[in-house]
């Protein structure tokens, strides 16, 4: 056993995705509070990033949606690190929404690493921990 709880990337987003789909809807044991949701979902997609195909497609979103504001030139000269400073205030500073937090949360990791300087601590500190442990 080469990991703490030999989950592999692959099988440690999936089983986050479920327990988070079966906590969102809140009428089983399992209950996820909607504040707690962008948490869980930025862990799936720090997972995301070195599991199988069918993950790999968040990390693709977060890249795009940067390319997407730098590239309109209606805003003038747009850098990763304002997208990422968007997704934050969206996450938290507007009231909890499963969907809204679900899908900000997953892409964040990507979009915060693309961003480079500050932004890139939370994810690669966190991306080595979680991969240390799951394996």
């Amino acid at each position: 056993m080469s990991s703490l709880i030999a989950l592999g990337a692959g099988g440690a987003a999936t089983v986050t995705s479920a327990y988070l789909l079966v906590g969102i809807r809140g009428n089983n044991k399992i209950n996820v509070a909607p504040e707690h949701i962008p948490y869980w979902s930025f862990g799936i997609g720090v997972m995301s990033a070195n599991a199988g195909t069918a993950f790999q497609q968040l990390s693709g979103i977060g890249n795009q949606l940067g390319a997407s504001f730098q590239g309109n030139q209606a805003l003038g000269e747009w850098q990763t690190g304002a997208t990422a400073a968007l997704l934050t205030i969206a996450v938290f500073g507007l009231k909890p929404k499963p969907w809204k937090d679900v899908i900000c949360g997953a892409v964040a990791p990507s979009l915060y690493a693309s961003a480079g300087g500050f932004w890139a601590i939370p994810a690669s500190v966190l991306s080595g921990l979680i991969n240390s442990f799951i394996g």
